[in-house]
């Protein structure tokens, strides 16, 4: 049952107890639960890159939990100020329910995830009332645990800290072989207890030992009492044709040499990560890996129309800096103040993607026309970077005046010639109907200059030089910031595109201190003349392990007191009301949704906040619309910021 999974889930923070965990289920679902198992195990009801939002914030969930158990919204609203959590107040209520309910229908993984999907499609003056209807129908349906997850999914809010990491790693474990070798082992098992442990792993599974290792395990007699077990040579084994269970019939392959089983695991995870690259969506990735294996992952491919993670970059020190990472020459580029923009175009059709997936079409009519008269391909993906400018003065705008364009429903087109844009071209991912993002990045970058047609102030490649000079990089570096822009990129030629990935060969250089992206996880409500507002919101960045939120310090400065100045605390306020999950007194628990940059004066050391880290005098740069949760800066590069910090210093 997936509630128990989620239970067991829950209640451990060890990644790999979570892999194992959620590797077992997997391989012991049906063919035709598994997509709904992985969406629902991911927090979602629709792929990430699918536009589909199911819109059920705190507050109706309140009414359909009161409904569905006969109580009072007061009583659901008491309750949830004590545990802190709707998903916990629908458990308890299960729990002391006054009657059984006639008539339940048995809670199948299929039916939540349909109920759930029916959500999306009501529109109208009675959509909450119907809303209300399939929540309050599932809630009577569910046991106790399940209450409790199925108002997380609901919200968005699932609490199992299961990350795509965690998901990725499960699959491959499910249904490909695993893969150990003595080092490994050596760490995981104390040596006098090595058989004991692996006697207690490894039943009735169908093991591959390589000779070289066999003398290592102890007690080889009782391991093979226990398992099927064959030995093969590593020469040998490299001679296998695929790892897919079905064909190769192993469970697990230990191996003697750190090179080689390292070799081999990267294999079948470099597998799971280049089909889910292409396709976005995990979901899909374990179904075919089930029913297809390693054949089926490789046909995955990217789609025109069907958005793609992008790329990120590290940060240099310096060019010389940069150089010694990317290599020499190496491509520079500005780097400018706007927004990530993927642009798919098939035949006259044109759709416009932010960095966290958004289809944003109909918010940019303008880049959309001159796309299509300026992009000279029957098919592609291209990427650039969308940024405002003053039509006085040619100069270009901060993020901040533009953000809003990203948002905008209706006076579109007023807003687009107030706010105009130009796109600032500088990758290619696919061209007619070919994924060139294996190729080097000088060649996809030749590519995207054939077909493109430049208009100035509309639609342009990004500046660029390529260069082995650091001096000539210095003085291309010092005219990006003087026209205004953040600093400038710097690129390896020969480096492929990796979707998704913040990798080495692609470097930004900038001259202040490194911003974060960070979450709203809490706040207060504010006193004075800020009564009515929500402040003092509590920052969080992200584990990057496990997925989950953790704490790092309070923002109160850089909001406004008015919208028309910037982003205010009435902005805010409106926003962040639709995610909380708990209140007490003053203070209230946030779903992470929102995205902001913070800049602050040092990161300093405490225990005042789960990070174990505090952001000095933070203050908010902008709000990241454009940004997905999934890409709040992580505690990795939190403590990289932090050791770079002390060593400047």
């Amino acid at each position: 049952m997936l509630s128990d999974v989620f239970l067991k889930l829950e209640k451990t923070s060890e990644r790999l107890k979570k892999t194992e965990i959620l590797s077992e289920f997997l391989e012991s679902c049906d063919s035709d639960d598994i997509y709904a198992v992985v969406l629902l195990v991911s927090g979602r009801v629709f792929p990430q890159w699918s536009q589909k939002d199911i819109g059920v914030a705190s507050m109706l969930m309140v009414k359909a939990i009161a409904k569905a158990y006969g109580r009072s919204e007061a009583d659901v609203e008491k309750q949830w100020q004590r545990l802190g959590d709707l998903g916990l107040v629908a458990e308890d209520f299960s729990k002391t329910r006054k009657q059984a309910t006639l008539f339940k229908k048995l809670l199948t993984v299929k039916l939540v995830h349909e109920s759930l999907k029916n959500l999306v499609n009501l529109e109208g003056m009675k959509s909450q009332d119907k809303k209300l209807a399939i929540i309050s129908s599932l809630l009577t349906s569910a046991n106790d645990a399940q209450a409790r997850y199925v108002v997380r999914a609901i919200i968005g809010d699932l609490r199992i800290g299961v990350a795509d990491g965690v998901i990725r790693d499960s699959i491959t474990r499910a249904y490909f072989s695993e893969i150990f070798w003595k080092d490994l082992l050596k760490l995981k098992i104390n040596k006098k207890k090595r058989i004991e442990h692996m006697l207690d792993v490894y039943n009735n599974k169908r093991i591959l030992v390589s000779l070289e290792l066999k003398e290592y395990l102890s007690d080889v007699e009782k391991f093979e009492e226990k398992n099927t077990v064959t030995y093969l040579s590593e020469n040998e084994i490299t001679k296998i044709a695929d790892f897919w269970k079905k064909t190769a019939k192993y469970d697990v392959i230990l191996v003697n040499e750190t090179d080689f089983g390292n070799n081999l695991k990267s294999k079948i995870t470099g597998i799971v990560e280049r089909a889910n690259e292409a396709a976005n969506d995990f979901a899909m990735i374990a179904k075919i890996a089930m029913e297809e294996g390693v054949k089926g992952l490789e046909k995955i491919d990217i789609t025109v129309g069907r958005p793609i993670k992008v790329m990120l970059a590290q940060k240099a020190k310096g060019i010389k800096d940069a150089f010694d990472i990317v290599g020499k020459p190496a491509a520079f580029e500005y780097k400018y103040d706007g927004f990530r923009l993927q642009v798919h175009k098939n035949g006259n059709e044109i759709n416009l993607f932010t960095r966290r997936l958004e289809n944003v079409t109909k918010q940019f009519p303008d880049i959309v026309d001159v796309a299509k008269k300026g992009i000279i391909a029957n098919s592609c993906i291209v990427e650039g970077e969308a940024v405002g400018y003053d039509k006085n003065t040619g100069r270009y705008l901060p993020f901040q005046q533009i953000s809003r364009r990203i948002r905008r429903k209706y006076d579109i087109g007023e807003l687009a010639k107030q706010v105009p844009v130009v796109l600032n071209l500088f990758d290619m991912l696919s061209l007619n109907g070919k994924t060139i993002v294996d190729e080097p990045f000088e060649k996809r970058r030749d590519n995207l200059k054939k077909i493109v047609k430049e208009t100035p102030q509309k639609l342009i490649l990004a500046k660029d030089i390529i260069t082995d000079l650091v001096d000539v990089a210095e003085d291309f570096y010092k005219e990006s910031l003087a026209k205004g822009n953040e600093g400038i990129m710097a690129k390896s030629l020969s480096a492929p595109y990796k979707p998704g990935s913040r990798v080495g060969h692609m470097l930004k250089i900038k001259p202040v201190l490194e911003t974060l992206d960070l979450t709203i996880v809490g706040a207060l409500w504010g006193e004075g003349k800020r009564a009515g507002w929500l402040s003092s919101y509590t920052l969080a960045c992200r584990d990057p392990d496990t997925g989950e939120f953790l704490t790092i310090g309070k923002l109160g400065t850089g909001i406004k007191e008015k919208s028309e100045e910037g982003t205010s605390f009435a902005d805010f306020t409106k926003e962040l009301e639709k995610h909380i999950i708990s209140k007490k007194g003053k203070e209230v628990d946030i779903s992470p949704t929102i995205v902001v940059e913070v800049a602050y004066e040092e990161i300093q050391k405490s225990t005042n906040y789960s990070s174990g880290f505090a952001l000095r005098f933070p203050r908010l740069v902008v709000l990241r619309d454009e940004k997905a949760v999934e890409e709040t800066d992580d505690l990795n590069k939190v403590s990289y910021i932090f050791a770079q910090q002390r060593h400047n210093n």
